[in-house]
């Protein structure tokens, strides 16, 4: 078999659909390739299952970083929470995230790493790269591997274009500069929305890109099925599956919620299954809840058979994205929502989401206590369709991904 080289931020094990994704595909790569895999320390200290090789690098920690252990607790030094005061400015925010994606900082802390692919290079003759972002660092590391070997099929996956706007803040320069690597260093992308795939292709005309949208492992949801909601219903369960944090509107969620409650008088409870940064902890707790009909239960994060246990229970299917908004990027829990049969909720203006979403799979609504209520009313009075459900299995989407890559190995 050929051997084929993954770079990505995540490997399997860790309780994000990111973790989830990589080990859906890496399945169906095993079967067809001899894998080599790098992998961000930080999630994922251990050897890849699906790999020979498992090379690691590190990055800057940020002090934001909480664990992803359900049984262990961030605690909160003087340091650390004078430092998040600090950070909560705009220019120190600047100044970290310019030190943190600096590739000379990442050259220097991985020289381990970059000398372990100069052995490989001599000792292995490597068929292609495939690298996932949006993170900065395999661009780093594949830059490093054309090089030396010019001539190596390069395909970049992505996931979200690099040079965003969500946040503030943001290292406009090194994002620049990572965009320009991107059309410089493939020989091939693959863009998971129509929306990315558009913006790559005005920059470059000549490159070549693929849309391969995300999809959901099949395995998990063969026995799910479409339930219609009506509005006799005695109880509500919402679920919202991953961490909530860069602004992501939570509060304005759970005020609709309140909303929606006090005009139908149905109780409801909310899952929330993940991490939340220290807004959204603010944000549920200037919402009273005390005495009302709504009930906020934050699981905090699991293993991903516990997270889908809850999804499967659940009534409804939540996406809260940030504020600002993305055309690009579909979160990658959406796809697990459309596996499962659930109604979705996505409080969301960001197009390509509302253009999958809205009206198929369930409702979109703005960032307002009003929309948001009108749109869970909408849940309960209209029925879906998810027949179609199985064009977003994970099977087919390594398919389509592989073929991809036999094209660049080939020519």
């Amino acid at each position: 078999m050929k051997t084929v080289l993954v770079i990505s931020d995540y490997i399997e094990g860790q309780p994000v659909v990111a973790s989830v994704r990589y080990a859906g595909l890496m399945k169906y790569f095993q079967e067809k390739y001899t894998l080599v895999t790098i992998n961000d320390m930080k999630y994922g200290s251990s050897s890849s299952y699906f790999s020979q090789i498992n090379y690691k690098f590190t990055t800057p920690d940020s002090i934001f970083t909480q664990s992803m252990d359900e049984n262990t607790r961030a605690t909160k030094t003087f340091l650390r929470r004078y430092s998040e005061q600090l950070l909560r400015h705009k220019w120190m925010i600047s100044a970290w995230r310019n030190y943190k994606y600096s590739k000379y900082k990442f050259m220097k802390m991985n020289h381990t790493l970059f000398t372990q692919l100069d052995d490989l290079l001599d000792e292995r003759e490597l068929a292609a790269v495939f690298v996932t972002v949006p993170d900065v660092y395999g661009l780093y590391i594949l830059e490093y591997l054309k090089n030396k070997t010019p001539t190596l099929p390069a395909i970049i996956e992505i996931r979200d274009i690099i040079n965003h706007d969500i946040g503030e803040g943001n290292p406009r320069f090194t994002f620049k500069r990572s965009e320009h690597r991107i059309t410089k260093l493939a020989d091939g992308i693959i863009a998971v929305s129509q929306g990315i795939q558009q913006y790559y292709q005005e920059q470059n005309q000549d490159l070549d890109i693929q849309l391969i949208k995300n999809g959901y492992d099949e395995q998990y949801f063969l026995d799910c099925s479409y339930k219609s909601l009506t509005p006799e219903l005695e109880h509500l369960t919402l679920v919202h599956l991953g961490s909530i944090y860069k602004g992501r509107n939570i509060k304005a969620f759970i005020e609709g919620l309140l909303l929606f409650n006090e005009r139908t008088g149905i109780p409801i409870t909310l899952h929330i299954v993940g991490l939340l940064d220290q807004q959204a902890f603010d944000d549920i707790s200037d919402v009273e809840l005390l005495g009302s009909g709504v009930k906020v239960e934050i699981i905090g994060s699991v293993e991903h058979e516990k997270a889908l246990a809850l999804l499967k229970a659940a009534d409804i299917a939540v996406i809260l994205t940030h504020t600002k908004g993305s055309d690009y990027a579909i979160p990658g829990k959406t796809f697990e929502y459309i596996g499962a049969c659930k109604p979705i909720i996505a409080v969301t203006q960001d197009r390509e989401l509302v253009d999958l979403v809205h009206g198929k799979y369930g409702e979109c609504a703005r960032h307002d206590k009003e929309d948001i209520a009108d749109g869970l009313m909408s849940l309960l009075r209209r029925k879906y369709d998810y027949t179609n459900r199985s064009s977003y299995s994970r099977r087919s989407q390594a398919e389509q991904v592989m073929n991809f890559i036999d094209r660049k190995i080939g020519k």
